[in-house]
């Protein structure tokens, strides 16, 4: 719902400041709907492949939480969802709320 709207700036600025050296080097981004959850839903979750210190990892963006991040910094996913709330405002934390 959320991480669908995302621009191709805001991922990459999202990207940024998870890294540990704030310099990350996106390789490709795109959607993809293949995951029993994204059948469900009928959403486009951002797939993105960036390369942190030569090594390229593939991380999938979802509304509150990131999959893959290895070589992101630590708090990469408060960090990720005190962005999101920045992009979507209050509608985005009382969301939050009510899913968690």
């Amino acid at each position: 719902m959320y991480a669908e709207k995302l621009t191709e700036e805001q991922i990459r600025e999202i990207m940024n400041l998870i890294s540990d050296d704030g310099s990350v080097r996106i390789v490709q981004i795109r959607t993809y709907n293949s995951s029993f959850e994204d059948c469900i839903n009928w959403s486009k979750v951002p797939e993105v492949k960036a390369m942190f210190q030569e090594t390229e990892e593939t991380y999938r963006l979802y509304d509150y939480h990131i999959q893959g991040f290895h070589r992101a910094g630590a708090g990469s996913e408060y960090i990720y969802r005190k962005k999101m709330y920045e992009y979507f405002g209050d509608q985005y934390a009382i969301d939050f709320l009510l899913e968690h």
